[in-house]
């Protein structure tokens, strides 16, 4: 029998911890939160879909590195940025980071120096406080490697953005117009779970209707949320407004109708064939360090700072009709 290159963190012993000393190895980590995705999918959506895309990633390096070990720890349901209504759970910036910083600290003092921390979330808070929490460990770690696996990816594949229609169109066998918009509980989302959970998808999700805030801004005549398949530093700050005024109305965003298990498994397919890529590249020190960021980095002083964060969380919590 071959043997399983990940092993579940909780499940090992002391001996266990014994004999991965010295072994190459990595560990993995998922923190993405508890939130509403629309009507019919269960608030585990992104925790899922962040631990099914860190294991299918891993297991793809590992048959590239042969003896690469990967210990994966149980997840992390911290997040900011989380839809404002009922059954959303929300942490502030200042926590998700002191707990991840915490984390890679303890694992590197232990000799665990490389870390890749997953997320299926498009907060631009909860981004950039795993960045600024991964950043903080490699200064207090000199020889520590700690990824922010999901900002690598936005950087390399979509500029910032959270819509990867033009990537995901064609494995999906749907039109790009088709996936515009489609950020959250959609089609991708419905299809990678439909994949991965099953049953836990409510049967309702093939008769909701599209919804998107990119239809909204056609409908009234306004510019488009992005010109270009990669937006701009100005593209991505307008957004932010935007996207929190259309939360408060709507639970998701795209076309949950247009999911199927098959089109899941080949978005997970898709998705982790280029995360196991970027990441070789960074086993291989291929990418520095300084290009593991998303877009989203050089508005880190605005987006971490506290008078900010009590600021957006006060309008969610009073606008938002349904907390």
């Amino acid at each position: 029998m071959i043997e399983d290159p990940i092993s579940d963190w909780r499940r090992l012993t002391g001996a266990d911890f014994a004999r991965l000393r010295g072994q190459p190895t990595v560990a993995l980590v998922s923190c993405s939160p508890l939130e509403v995705h629309g009507p019919h999918l269960p608030v585990i959506a992104d925790i899922a879909e962040a631990e099914m895309l860190l294991d299918a990633a891993a297991r793809r390096v590992a048959e590239a590195r042969p003896g690469l070990r990967f210990v994966k720890l149980p997840a992390i349901y911290a997040a900011a940025d989380v839809l404002p209504h009922r059954g959303s759970i929300r942490f502030r910036t200042s926590t998700i980071t002191r707990m991840l910083e915490d984390l890679g600290v303890s694992l590197a003092t232990q000799g665990f120096d490389t870390l890749w921390v997953s997320n299926f979330h498009g907060g631009p808070r909860h981004i950039v406080a795993i960045e600024e929490a991964c950043a903080r460990v490699m200064r207090r770690c000199p020889g520590a490697k700690m990824v922010p696996v999901f900002s690598l990816l936005l950087g390399r594949l979509t500029g910032g953005s959270s819509d990867a229609s033009h990537i995901l169109a064609e494995p999906m066998g749907l039109d790009v117009r088709a996936l515009l918009g489609d950020v959250h509980g959609g089609a991708v989302e419905t299809s990678l779970l439909l994949h991965g959970l099953g049953d836990w998808v409510s049967a309702q999700y093939a008769t909701l209707p599209r919804r998107s805030l990119e239809d909204e801004l056609a409908r009234n005549g306004q510019a488009p949320l992005n010109r270009g398949p990669r937006p701009t530093f100005f593209e991505i700050v307008r957004s932010f407004p935007l996207r929190y005024r259309y939360f408060e109305r709507e639970t998701y965003a795209g076309d949950p109708s247009l999911a199927s298990a098959a089109r899941g498994a080949r978005v997970l397919d898709t998705l982790s064939t280029l995360t196991a890529e970027a990441m070789l590249e960074v086993l291989d020190g291929k990418i520095a360090p300084s290009a593991w960021h998303s877009p989203l980095w050089r508005l880190r002083h605005l987006l971490l700072s506290e008078r900010f964060g009590a600021l957006a969380d006060w309008v969610l919590s009073t606008r938002a009709p349904g907390v």
